[in-house]
């Protein structure tokens, strides 16, 4: 540990000290396709900036998580090295805003913080210390220990450290080949909740209730310091942008770990702390924030089985447990998941002339070890420095012994952690500005990691067969819109939707595409799914649902049964219970066939079986961005 100790101060000493800013090829100079490329990438990745990552023992800063989207290997905490397969195209490095002063002021020797019992605390990884400082966030008042009575010492610091993300963001970025977008993360937690230990028999125990929110900025036009949960709410905090971010500045917000907000991310009349919504704050929302995380190494945030708007396939990777009748907190309830938000919110948009729970989608990792878009299966190496660093300590068994049931020891919180995802964009061309328009367009779509390409667009014109056409994109773009728009009606005449897809070459064949329609009836939330698709040339029955076209996965070898699933999927789709009258959202949800999951590869390398508390195998998936209908 001491080395490891001397190693990590070294490394933050360097990586606080700051790249030198370098001038990069003019966006202006990469050529635009009107037709639109896809770009994969990473837009929630934590490196030693953060201090929980600093004190889960990360040695890598931004520069090496910036190297490691490139297809660089790093090193991680205890010595192993890791590798992404396929470089990324984009990535945005979101530290949180939380703590950027006091980790500066206690890993500079001579701060007046430096000798202190807090800092020693934190250079020694002790994580009773870390949540000692947590706690203080939600108090809203900073440590005088290490940030002096008024605070000022820490705030004064965030601007130095503020200053460095924005350097080290400017020295990666190669417009046209790699994009690096500046931001951070807000991060406050439910009123009320603060972080604690893990219980025996309930690992989620204690676990505060997350209203995070990631902050993405267009260009380097950027504020001089950052907001945090310190100064207040996240209302608060798209007011403040909205102050702050003016001019050339564009800015957009995220929200992620819905299924960890316990309910209040998606309150219905009530903002984060309770208040009572006003139009005000209502606008803003709408304006300021077009996305939402749907899935990241917590788990999936689109639904929850057996709970809201639920279907067989919401049962994958939920890691919190379901809320038992008049429980909210420690549990997934309806007002967490997305599905259920996007629905409520054509009820909204209906009573109050705005929609602030209009999202598109994108997918993450949420990574704590500084490696963005590790999320391969076969290769996972966990996300949370020495808690998670190896097979043992995510399952919670020694090589050769019988696996928990996942209800016992602190490995089996981490079993129910994924490997994370990705968001993809359809953007004209790899720059900061066509990346960010395309997130805010919400022509985006999040996947569970795997690289699945995904069009759906929507329109009144489409012939029945377009999908068949050589010319769809371009035809579509001229007709129609794509994901994360509106479709307005008044003729009567229900719309097509033309969705395609085609599979990531290193993962499973795609099985089917589903497309999830959601609507409100007489003032309920109502959602059905309509299997559009099928692979192996099955047809949808009567109940709309595909067949299971029987493809397999050996578990001793994790190796897929050949001849199952296809390459490519594509349909042109008229709704067959089309209300002209009624509100409508309208997304995909594009299936694999299995694959093994991450803990069944961990399971090998024990020599144990699987373990039973998750599954072997998961379909991986993507979802795209929304379409809304509107009478």
């Amino acid at each position: 540990m001491k080395s490891w100790f001397r190693y990590l101060c070294l490394a933050v000493a360097l990586m606080l000290a700051g790249p030198a800013r370098a001038e990069a090829a003019s966006p202006d100079q990469v050529p635009a396709n009107p037709q639109k490329n896809a770009y994969f990438g990473e837009l929630h990745l934590h490196t030693a900036y953060s201090l929980d990552s600093y004190i889960f023992g990360n040695p890598n800063s931004p520069d090496a998580a910036y190297k490691f989207a490139q297809g660089e290997a790093v090193t991680l905490y205890g010595g192993e090295t890791k590798q992404i397969s396929h470089p990324l195209d984009f990535v945005a490095i979101t530290d949180h805003a939380e703590f950027l002063g006091e980790l500066a002021l206690c890993t500079t020797p001579g701060s007046a913080a430096y000798d202190g019992p807090a800092c020693t605390g934190i250079r020694a990884f002790n994580m009773m210390q870390f949540g000692m400082i947590a706690a203080s966030v939600t108090a809203k008042k900073r440590r005088d220990d290490i940030c002096g009575a008024d605070g000022k010492a820490c705030t004064d610091a965030i601007k130095g450290i503020w200053q460095k993300v924005q350097e080290n963001a400017a020295r990666y970025y190669r417009p046209g080949k790699f994009t690096t977008l500046i931001g951070y993360e807000y991060s406050a937690n439910v009123p009320g909740t603060v972080i604690g230990t893990s219980g025996k028999d309930n690992p989620r125990a204690n676990v505060p209730g997350m209203l995070h929110r990631n902050v993405i900025f267009r260009t380097d036009h950027v504020p001089d310091t950052v907001f945090s949960a310190y100064e207040g709410s996240g209302e608060d905090l798209m007011k403040w942008l909205e102050e702050k971010c003016t001019g050339p500045c564009r800015v957009l917000t995220i929200p992620h770990n819905s299924n960890y907000s316990w309910g209040r991310f998606f309150w219905e009349g009530k903002n984060s702390d309770g208040s009572p919504w006003t139009r005000d704050i209502l606008d803003r929302r709408a304006r300021i924030e077009p996305l939402v995380e749907i899935f990241q190494i917590k788990g999936s945030s689109e639904c929850m089985a057996g709970i809201g708007l639920t279907d067989e396939e919401c049962g994958f990777e939920n890691s919190v447990p379901p809320c038992p009748p008049g429980e909210m907190d420690q549990c997934g309830s309806a007002g967490s998941f997305v599905r259920d938000a996007i629905v409520r919110g054509l009820d909204v948009d209906a009573k109050q002339g705005v929609n602030p729970f209009k999202y598109g989608f994108v997918g993450a990792t949420d990574n704590h070890d500084g490696t963005p878009g590790a999320t391969e299966e076969n290769d996972f190496k966990g996300h949370l420095g020495q808690q998670d660093n190896t097979a043992e300590k995510r399952l919670g068994v020694k090589p050769g012994a019988a696996v928990d049931d996942g209800h016992g020891e602190s490995g089996s919180a981490y079993m129910r952690f994924s490997t994370g995802g990705l968001t993809g964009v359809w953007a004209e061309k790899n720059t900061r500005e066509a990346i960010w328009d395309a997130l805010y367009a919400r022509e985006s779509y999040g996947t569970s990691g795997t690289r699945i390409r995904v069009r759906f667009f929507g329109s009144f014109d489409y012939p029945a067969d377009l999908n068949k056409n050589p010319d769809l994109v371009k035809l579509a773009y001229a007709k129609s819109v794509p994901m994360g728009g509106d479709l307005k009606g008044g003729t009567g005449k229900a719309p097509r939707f033309v969705v395609w897809a085609t599979r990531d070459p290193d993962s499973a064949p795609l099985q089917k595409i589903q497309i999830v329609k959601g609507w409100v009836a007489d003032g309920k939330p109502m959602a059905k799914i309509y299997d559009v698709v099928c692979s192996d040339g099955i047809t949808a029955g009567a109940d709309g649902a595909c067949a299971d076209n029987g493809a397999s996965v050996d578990l001793a070898t994790c190796k897929i049964a050949p001849g199952k699933g296809a390459g490519e999927l594509s349909t042109t789709w008229t709704d067959p219970a089309f209300d002209p009258k009624t509100r409508a959202v309208y997304y995909v949800r594009v299936l694999e066939d299995p694959v093994c999951r991450w803990s069944t590869y961990d399971a090998q390398r024990l020599k144990v079986d699987p373990p039973k508390a998750v599954p072997a195998t998961i379909k991986e998936r993507a979802w795209t961005s929304p379409i809304w209908y509107s009478p």
